[in-house]
């Protein structure tokens, strides 16, 4: 099939629910704008029932403008932030005994401001005249039947269609059933979090889909070769939680992950922002960094690490351990030297929000670990204990705390990195 065709086929994009976490999607769009990426239907459940709406209606900046300001008192009368830690909860203590009062006795918290705030950015006009279709899961309370609702039947509500938003994201128990059309309805995520078939349904032939869990979770599509997969490199926290600076790290981290889907950006769980020259210096590193890292692993012996009785072969190798933190399979020569690569930065304490520029940072990198001694010259049990010296001094110089390395695989992983790293000229 040409280039064209593909061109021409009708695209999908699809949010995933994720409460306050919604606003990695808000970045994703932001990338996805700048990429000139449009699409012809948008899906969505629960938060992204929102997030998909305001892309039905063309309302980025409106959408960029909400996830930058909203707040928790926006959301829920009295409420709070529900962080991970009990800590930071009973920190908000003058709003926690308020909600906790009311929340009792509504059984389930007051959600009219959430209300107040989606009539507000839901706009009929825009949305029922857009050339982009839509469509929505909820559930029925109580039997928790699911309903797939599209844009053609939301027409009967007219201005107030935004209950299907607020129902499709009735995020129960904490938020209560939404009463749509006579029916009582809550969050769609208890049946599908993320609404590819009714994508597919109103005629997508490819979807792009940016979920807001770092573990894929629809497990349906996760080999469709039609199907994009944007998901957050890492973790962003509780669905509850509409604190500034947790927001405005999702909204970072969705732009760089869909960047770095979309080839502007390399990386993982850091960010690089690549020149023409980045290419032909990862080949040359990955290559020069699995010549060394094979050698030094078959010349290694593991002995030691091995039980009485026990199979060497039963000891997961070095490529075998960067490809499990990776959760790739059979992973490209590149992507080996980048896991390797990211895991010597965590270990240095390299901050993981920067962007940096590649060539930039290599040449920076090497420059630090040409401060050692050459490392080819050393047998590996000494080269090991330079590595951990560098490493060692390197954190103490940042103010963080060393961590112990003791396994000789990724002893021999980061050593073969280091070599690579100095044999390596022009960087």
């Amino acid at each position: 099939m040409s280039d064209n065709t593909e061109n021409q086929r009708k695209k999908a994009i699809v949010f995933a629910g994720g409460g306050s976490k919604g606003a990695y999607q808000a970045g994703a769009w932001k990338a996805l704008e700048e990429l000139g990426e449009h699409f012809d239907i948008a899906t969505g459940t629960s938060i992204g029932s929102i997030n998909a709406a305001m892309y039905v209606q063309h309302d980025f900046e409106a959408a960029w403008q909400l996830w930058n300001t909203i707040t928790v008192e926006e959301i829920m009368t009295n409420g709070i932030n529900m962080d991970k830690s009990v800590e930071a909860i009973f920190q908000q203590r003058d709003q926690l005994i308020p909600f906790i009062k009311d929340f009792i006795n509504r059984k389930g918290a007051d959600v009219t401001p959430f209300h107040k705030k989606l009539d507000e950015y839901f706009d009929a006009g825009k949305f029922f005249l857009s050339d982009i279709d839509y469509a929505l899961v909820t559930v029925r309370y109580p039997s928790f039947a699911p309903r797939t609702v599209y844009k053609k039947e939301m027409q009967r509500l007219g201005e107030d269609a935004w209950k299907w938003l607020a129902a499709s994201g009735a995020c129960y128990p904490v938020f209560p059933p939404m009463n749509v059309e006579g029916e009582d309805y809550v969050d769609g995520g208890y049946f599908d979090n993320i609404p590819v078939a009714p994508a597919f349904k109103l005629g997508a032939e490819e979807a792009l889909v940016i979920d807001l869990k770092p573990d894929k979770n629809h497990a349906g599509y996760l080999h469709h070769p039609r199907i994009k997969y944007i998901k957050p490199s890492r973790d962003l926290g509780t669905f509850l939680n509409f604190d500034k600076d947790a927001l405005q790290f999702s909204l970072k981290l969705g732009y760089n992950d869909t960047m770095k889907a979309y080839g502007k950006y390399m990386g993982r769980l850091y960010t690089f922002m690549p020149s023409e020259t980045s290419p032909a210096q990862v080949d040359w590193l990955a290559d020069c960094f699995m010549d060394l890292l094979t050698e030094a692993e078959a010349n290694f012996d593991f002995s030691t690490s091995v039980k009485a009785k026990e199979r060497v072969n039963n000891l997961e190798g070095c490529t075998t351990l960067l490809a499990s933190s990776l959760g790739v399979n059979r992973p490209t020569e590149p992507e080996l030297f980048f896991e390797a690569l990211e895991s010597l930065l965590r270990q240095l304490a390299f901050d993981p929000d920067t962007v940096y520029d590649f060539s930039s940072f290599l040449y920076r990198l090497k420059t630090e670990v040409d401060g050692m001694y050459p490392m080819l010259e050393y047998e590996t049990e000494t080269a090991f204990e330079v590595v951990r010296s560098f490493i060692r001094n390197y954190r103490k110089s940042k103010n963080s705390e060393h961590k112990k390395l003791d396994d000789d695989r990724v002893m021999l992983i980061y050593t073969s990195l280091i070599r690579a790293l100095q044999k390596a000229e022009n960087l």
